[in-house]
């Protein structure tokens, strides 16, 4: 594809992900799954523009507050120092030439604008400047069948580094095809992100633990706590979204986890779990890094839904929690009202439960110094995703 070409797919693109109904991810897989003529390459230029228009559309709509695709994609031409119009001149596959009304000039805004207004007094400055950039590409080392040392040697042609809090975790800069590599095909690997790495790992869980993931997703953490427990135990996984379970059970396989059970729905759960995990849905406040269209898919009312949502789940899952068992309870969310403020409201009504300090573990874990009970990793903190942990014990 010549380079105008390749701006008129990302502007077909972005119009359909401008309308923010799905996540961006899954509008640019199927707009690749429908033009499957684009190449390799192409494909690559179109995702990676995409994406850097996606993390610019606060501040290109303040720019133009009647944004387009077509405005957005000038924009982004003249922000990296090209002229739009050798881009859009019609010809052949490129873009019909902008009217005088889609002539906006670029300028550079503070990247606080790609908060929404909503937002803005729960979230950090410091955060929200850190998530406009892109996320590394972090995996987690399977120590069910290898060592962290190994694949680091093994990718060296990838520079890889450790990362730097978590001791099963690899960082690679850029965007290397992760599923193409054998230490990913035969599950020495998974894609996952430190801070979420840490959150599984502040779950203690070990040999012979009865765990339930009450939201798993698509089983990240799953994974991660049945390679915690070395296959002795039973971690059992289950979601509202049965969809997004549906590769677990190849996964495990990949992994060789055999202990994961893979539950098709709530109806018939039991108690007397050591440890019950929620990873609770959120707002997601703090993934935007990787999914910054996300910010704009979510709103106050979406918001409060979401904190009455994980108030019912709350006390749904302490339920199946045994005595002395714990509730381990995580947010990938930055927002105190899904975070602190839901754990304060959970143990002034439940008696029977008391706040485990995790900071010990979180330093035995990280090396690093907390001073709360509860952890907040933060991306300008720590360059993670932003997650918030929190551990209640059931008397």
């Amino acid at each position: 594809m010549q380079d105008a070409a390749r701006i008129a797919a990302v502007i077909d693109a972005l119009e359909q992900i401008f309308k923010f109904e799905q996540p961006a991810d899954n509008t640019l897989n199927l707009y690749f799954r429908t033009h499957r003529y684009i190449g390799s390459k192409d494909r690559r230029f179109v995702s990676e523009t995409v994406w850097a228009v996606v993390r610019r559309f606060g501040r290109y709509s303040a720019l133009c507050p009647k944004l387009t695709a077509r405005i957005a994609a000038a924009l982004y031409l003249q922000e990296i120092g090209l002229f739009p119009d050798d881009y859009f001149t019609g010809e052949q596959y490129a873009p019909e030439p902008l009217k005088d009304d889609e002539r906006v000039k670029y300028k550079e805004l503070s990247p606080l604008l790609e908060c929404p207004e909503w937002l803005k007094n729960k979230l950090d400055i410091a955060d929200i400047s850190a998530m406009t950039e892109p996320a590394a590409t972090d995996l987690r080392v399977n120590t069910l069948k290898t060592t962290r040392d190994k694949v680091l040697k093994e990718l060296e042609d990838f520079a890889p580094e450790p990362t730097p809090f978590s001791p099963i975790g690899i960082r690679l800069q850029g965007r290397p095809q992760i599923t193409s590599l054998p230490a990913f095909i035969d599950g020495r690997v998974e894609l996952q992100d430190e801070g979420s790495q840490i959150a599984a790992l502040l779950t203690q869980v070990k040999a012979g633990d009865l765990i339930l993931d009450w939201c798993a997703g698509a089983g990240g953490k799953t994974l991660a706590m049945a390679a915690m427990t070395q296959n002795s135990g039973v971690v059992y996984a289950v979601d509202l979204n049965t969809k997004r379970l549906r590769d677990l059970p190849d996964r495990a396989r990949r992994s060789g986890a055999r202990n994961i059970v893979v539950l098709t729905d709530y109806k018939n759960l039991k108690s007397g779990y050591d440890l019950v995990l929620l990873d609770a849905p959120c707002t997601g406040t703090g993934t935007w890094r990787r999914s910054p269209d996300a910010r704009w898919r979510v709103g106050k009312k979406q918001s409060a839904e979401l904190i009455k949502t994980q108030r019912d789940i709350l006390e749904k899952a302490a339920k199946s929690v045994k005595s002395g068992g714990r509730l381990f309870y995580i947010t990938c969310s930055l927002d105190a009202a899904e975070n602190d403020e839901q754990i304060a409201a959970f143990l002034k009504k439940h008696k029977d439960f008391k706040l485990e300090n995790l900071a010990p573990v979180f330093e035995k874990i990280t090396g690093k110094t907390v001073l709360t009970p509860v952890v907040h990793l933060t991306p300008s903190a720590f360059g993670t995703d932003g997650f918030f942990a929190a551990s209640m014990i059931k008397a």
